[in-house]
């Protein structure tokens, strides 16, 4: 936070690598310095009236079990008397913060569905104005979303990123994600035993991923603490059915949008790809027309992408995760 102007910072990856967890780090390190802290979604981007809404939200932060709430930044009086300002960027413009103002956009890929659309150029402007610092405070963008989010920028004029201000993020290493399995044990859960096999035992269901970390070893640790520090058997049984209810759920909130046919569609292009290959986005919409036209064919593609089911890599597509990868194959690859 020792920007004088503007700035977009962009942190990108596959789904479940832990981005939003990031973005409420910065978040709450940002309120400790006491700038004003904001979330806000795509509309806020061209809707000068949401916008003024969405400043007299508190931002609030959910860091495990704790919640810390922001102050708003705008009264309701003080709404009514700008939320008629023509633009965001005057909404934004009329304002006064603390010491600075950090917005907070999360899944962040999607903005590039505004290009070629009338609201174009109203989110060109507003995402022009805070990238380069031109509201008479600091203020900054902080962006998180899937691997597409850096081009989506880039359709809309954004293309290059101070050093430092973007971040791609992924699976962590091995030895990485047993440290943090291990603080989950032994640090949350107050396990007095040897952590080791249990460590062992939820990596690999994990992956190295953030999101599933967090899932299994919010389970371990409730359950070592309700057994009183003990790592049993039993008890390693509870985490690993709790902790694949929760992977899976996760996994159907991603493809929420995506129809139980068009699941079969993905599933069976991409059954016989290994997790650590891909196919060139050609031969998917390819595939697809098989069973859909050329239109829709491009649209699914584009929406599994958005949702996370497709990740890009080296400019080959792939299904991210690999327990992502057997859950839709299991469930959805039937002929």
């Amino acid at each position: 936070m020792e920007t004088r102007g503007g700035a977009t910072f962009l942190v990108q990856g596959a789904p479940g690598a832990g981005k939003t967890a990031l973005l409420e780090e910065m978040a709450l390190d940002a309120m400790e310095k006491r700038w004003d802290v904001v979330e806000i979604n795509l509309e806020d981007l061209y809707n000068p009236v949401h916008m003024a809404q969405t400043l007299g939200k508190p931002y609030v932060a959910r860091k495990q079990t704790a919640i810390t709430a922001d102050a708003k930044l705008l009264s309701a009086e003080r709404i009514k008397e700008i939320a008629g300002d023509s633009s965001v960027s005057q909404v934004l413009e009329n304002i006064v913060p603390r010491k600075g103002l950090l917005f907070i956009l999360d899944e962040v890929q999607r903005v590039g569905r505004f290009s070629g659309t009338p609201n174009e150029i109203q989110v060109m402007t507003t995402l022009d104005k805070l990238h380069n610092g031109k509201f008479p405070h600091p203020t900054i963008l902080l962006a998180a979303g899937l691997g597409m989010s850096k081009v989506s920028f880039g359709d809309l004029g954004i293309s290059r990123f101070r050093g430092g201000c973007f971040v791609e993020l992924g699976a962590l290493g091995k030895e990485s994600e047993c440290a943090v399995i291990r603080d989950w044990i032994v640090k949350e859960g107050g396990a007095t035993g040897d952590p080791a096999p249990w460590i062992d035992a939820i990596a690999q269901n994990t992956h190295g991923w953030p999101q599933h970390i967090s899932a299994y070893g919010d389970a371990a640790a409730k359950q070592i603490q309700y057994d009183d520090g003990e790592m049993s058997s039993e008890g390693l049984q509870v985490v690993h059915r709790l902790g694949t209810e929760r992977r899976e759920a996760y996994y159907k909130q991603r493809a929420e949008k995506i129809s139980r046919k068009e699941r079969g569609s993905l599933a069976r292009v991409m059954k016989n790809v290994s997790s650590g290959d891909g196919l060139d986005q050609e031969d998917i919409e390819a595939a697809l027309s098989q069973e859909y036209d050329s239109d829709k064919s491009k649209d699914l593609f584009k929406r599994a992408l958005e949702r996370g089911i497709l990740h890009s890599q080296d400019g080959a597509y792939t299904i991210p995760i690999p327990s992502m990868r057997t859950w839709l194959i299991a469930n959805y690859a039937r002929e």
